[in-house]
């Protein structure tokens, strides 16, 4: 079970993980977080962007872990803000803009930690 630092805003840092690997960090930590089944919003340093035209393996595999995670983070997730270089947020805008559909809950993408939490802690109290 993943460590849930922060509560209720849940916040991980796997900007030293590869591509690959950070998915299930993330994937790992959300879910801890939607068992508690209270209201949470989440800050999620992300690693850097492979290089442009990369693909990252594992995609079926992220997709499954999404789908199980989806239902809770409707339920239970105010917000998830992704810090990311000014690249990753470009490499993944298209994933970024579609945040509520995909995620099931609001996103947001800055390259600033503090920002991240400021918009995180705003979304609890919008709540």
């Amino acid at each position: 079970m993943a460590e849930l630092v922060g509560w209720p805003v849940v916040e991980l840092d796997a900007s030293g993980l590869t591509p690959e690997a950070a998915p299930t960090l993330v994937f790992d930590t959300l879910m801890t977080a939607v068992e508690r089944r209270e209201t949470f919003a989440a800050v999620l340093r992300m690693p850097e962007a492979p290089p442009r035209g990369r693909r990252i393996a594992g995609v079926a595999e992220r997709v499954r872990m999404l789908k199980r995670l989806r239902p809770g983070l409707v339920e239970h997730c105010r917000g998830l803000a992704f810090v990311m270089s000014e690249e990753g947020q470009r490499n993944n805008a298209k994933a970024l803009r579609s945040g509520p559909t995909m995620w099931g809950c609001p996103t947001f993408a800055t390259d600033d930690p503090e920002q991240a939490r400021s918009w995180a802690l705003a979304r609890l109290e919008n709540d």
